[in-house]
């Protein structure tokens, strides 16, 4: 039997593929192209009906894997943010940055246009918006306790999980709420995770159908949206510069330790 047919290898990957769920700078949708997964999941994904017992029976393992990945991680994850918060996002920020080079090769694949800068721009514009609403709405304030809000937090969660390049959980850094989706998945806080969980699911099934269609229509200026999206989300993501020598060699070599890790993932994309 093939390994894409196999059961333990959907379940393998679809623990590796979780990933990309809770560690920022690791894009799900990236992971899923090296492990050859990529087009197969987006496929199910954005027609569930069309031999639905089939889906159900590739797609499950996949969601066993990644669940189980989430709760093996989750307790690491609160306590690097707990106790070395800066040098710890320095890590991602170097997976982040070290992927932004293929995604522009990718969209560069038939060519560059003048015009795909106003696509990035655009991206970059959008996600700075969207992130300054909290600051313009009051943080902390009525919406942010609603349940609709921690929908709306999963569903951006979910359109991470399948737009390559894209990490989610990073995204969840830049619009503040990560670590708190990470407390209430170690928690099991349920109050969080079944809206979440809801948006999770939407996002993913409407992000699905929306980036098939989206990249066969102008694949180029979607690419370079998505570039926008990683430079505003490092930017709004920013924590700030070292404070002593000692920190600054520190997060400067876990940044190095994140270009070098995404920099692996990569070159085996292109293999």
């Amino acid at each position: 039997m093939a390994k894409e047919q196999s059961f333990w290898y959907r379940l393998a990957s679809g623990f590796v593929i979780g990933f990309g769920m809770v560690i920022p700078g690791v894009s799900g949708g990236v992971l899923a192209m090296v492990l050859g997964l990529y087009e197969p999941i987006i496929a199910a994904i954005a027609n569930p009906f069309d031999n639905w017992r089939r889906n159900l029976k590739f797609l499950l393992p996949l969601g066993v894997g990644a669940g189980v990945c989430l709760l093996s991680l989750a307790r690491l994850l609160e306590y690097l943010f707990a106790q070395y918060p800066l040098p710890t996002l320095y890590l991602f920020f170097g997976l982040v940055i070290a992927s932004i080079p293929s995604m522009v090769t990718l969209a560069n694949g038939q060519g560059f246009r003048l015009s795909y800068l106003v696509s990035l721009a655009a991206g970059l514009g959008l996600l700075l918006i969207i992130t300054g609403l909290p600051q313009l709405l009051g943080a902390g304030g009525p919406q942010r306790a609603s349940l609709l809000y921690p929908v709306l937090m999963g569903g951006i969660l979910g359109a991470g999980l399948v737009v390559p390049g894209l990490s989610a959980s990073f995204l969840l850094i830049a619009f503040g709420y990560y670590e708190e989706l990470l407390g209430a998945l170690v928690q099991l806080d349920l109050t969080i995770l079944v809206p979440a969980g809801l948006g999770v699911v939407i996002a993913i099934v409407l992000a699905s159908k929306a980036i098939h269609w989206l990249f066969r229509w102008k694949y180029g200026h979607v690419s370079y949206a998505i570039v926008g999206l990683m430079l505003g989300s490092l930017y709004a993501a920013f924590p700030g510069w070292p404070r002593t020598l000692l920190e600054f060699a520190v997060c400067l070599a876990l940044f190095v330790a994140g270009v070098r890790i995404a920099s692996l993932f990569l070159a085996k994309q292109k293999v």
